[in-house]
């Protein structure tokens, strides 16, 4: 499973990275978004439970087989409209 994460930057527009799921909370962390615990909604779907959940992040989202998602503010409002 990987994890991919989607910025709005500045001058740059979308930037997006990927990573292993188990590497998502230090390379998250590296880019400032603290890990505050994990997924538990029973809600979503089964593939989102026990993902880390990211402060100032939107996430975990389902981002088609095999991977999961975590937006900043900018880029979801960006993406959303």
């Amino acid at each position: 499973m990987k994890a991919r994460l989607v910025q709005k930057v500045v001058g740059l527009g979308l930037m997006v990275t990927e990573v292993e799921i188990e590497n998502a909370e230090a390379a998250f962390g590296i880019r400032g978004f603290e890990c505050v615990g994990v997924n538990s909604n029973p809600r979503q779907r089964a593939e989102l439970q026990g993902a880390p959940v990211f402060a100032n992040l939107c996430g975990p989202m389902y981002d088609g087989p095999g991977f999961i998602r975590y937006e900043d503010v900018k880029a979801y409002v960006a993406l959303s409209c």
